[in-house]
């Protein structure tokens, strides 16, 4: 596949019915790329709408799939019905996610498990079947958008921060082992951005570290993870000073001076 020319081929999106999955679903079909969505049932109206307003602005194909990753068996059921759909997919965009805020042991555990069903189980089998078709044919290409809370501790939704982690080391463990193959994974690595997960998750509106970083806006970070997708840069944390605090300072500072000054940043300002 050529860097550049995405032009008829297949995209799969999860988390397509808002914030930066909408958002990418755009970039993608202004590109002449055929769609295949996801989203949480719930949301199977609005998503639908969005694919026909794509169809109609693009002339692309668009197909919704509305599908509850957080099933034990969602993302086999969207994997079934992509093949049902599609011969093949060849560029995977993993972005579907939740988020819960508030102190570790008091948050429900069923909402921890959640976390764990969405951004951890759903980007791991996803991964894994797209991945296992792609190497087979020798092309393809899996864009996982994690964050930058994938780089340190994140006080207050330890779970969200801890899931990112481990999508960020399998995203590269895994793009390590299939080079030569064709195939390449990559992550978006954005910092808060202004999207129903902070909104639904119970995030805090004002918070200390958006004097630093701001809260970002998903159509200007759709933009720059498909600037770098097609610049096929394996890890891209956009913003400079989120690239020096996230990619410099948490190699330099000491673990326990960092955690602290995440709790301090990420605390619900009053």
């Amino acid at each position: 596949m050529s860097k550049s020319d995405l032009g008829g081929k297949n995209v799969l999106i999860t988390g397509a019915s808002s914030g930066i999955g909408r958002e990418l679903s755009r970039c993608f079909a202004a590109e002449g790329s055929n769609l295949l969505l996801g989203c949480h049932p719930s949301e199977k109206d609005i998503l639908e709408g969005w694919a026909s307003e794509l169809r109609a602005m693009y002339g692309v194909r668009v197909s919704a799939l509305p599908i509850d990753l957080s099933d034990d068996r969602g993302p086999e059921t969207l994997y079934g019905s992509v093949k049902r759909t599609v011969d093949r997919i060849d560029v995977l965009v993993n972005n579907a996610g939740i988020l819960h805020y508030g102190d570790f042991s008091e948050i429900p555990l069923r909402d921890h498990e959640s976390v764990v069903k969405v951004n951890v189980i759903a980007y791991l089998k996803l991964m894994r079947f797209f991945l296992n078709d792609m190497v087979k044919v020798g092309e393809g290409r899996i864009l996982n958008v994690v964050s930058a809370a994938a780089f340190q501790a994140t006080v207050y939704h330890a779970t969200y921060g801890a899931s990112k982690a481990f999508i960020q080391s399998l995203s590269e463990a895994a793009n390590e082992e299939i080079k030569g193959t064709g195939v390449s994974v990559f992550t978006f690595n954005p910092s808060y951005t202004k999207t129903p997960l902070l909104s639904r998750g119970g995030f805090p509106e004002r918070v200390w570290w958006y004097r630093i970083s701001g809260l970002s806006d998903p159509a200007d970070m759709a933009r720059k993870a498909m600037k770098a997708f097609k610049q096929e840069k394996p890890l891209y944390i956009p913003g400079i000073r989120n690239w020096l605090v996230h990619s410099v300072l948490v190699r330099v500072m000491p673990r326990s001076l960092l955690n602290t000054l995440s709790g301090w940043v990420l605390r619900e300002e009053r």
